[in-house]
């Protein structure tokens, strides 16, 4: 879980610095590493959803989707912590290197 962990808050990384910088601030071989990891995982994830999904064990949603997972975004954004892997950690520049997405 570790190595997916790293993976896919690179790929968040990569993401910002394609958006900020209009492209990669790392070796495209080295993005395409973890975005492997990354797919494998989903790939993964999306098989136990379609089976499960189609099982009838899932009740029906209240709420849209999208809306727990908002509330959760926002919670986080809102989060601090000294963390230096963390968008919202105590790195270099702290609040001023933070990422705001």
């Amino acid at each position: 879980m570790d190595s997916l962990q790293v993976a896919a808050t690179g790929l968040i990384t990569d993401y910002s610095d394609i958006v900020t910088r209009g492209g990669l601030a790392e070796h495209p071989d080295l993005v395409d590493h973890r975005f492997g990891l990354v797919i494998e995982m989903l790939a993964a994830v999306q098989a136990v959803v379609d089976t499960e999904r189609v099982s009838g064990e899932w009740p029906a949603l209240r709420v849209h989707p999208g809306a727990e997972h908002d509330q959760l975004a926002a919670e986080f954004a809102h989060h601090r912590c000294d963390c230096q892997r963390c968008l919202h950690g105590g790195g270099p520049g702290d609040e001023e290197d933070a990422i705001w997405m």
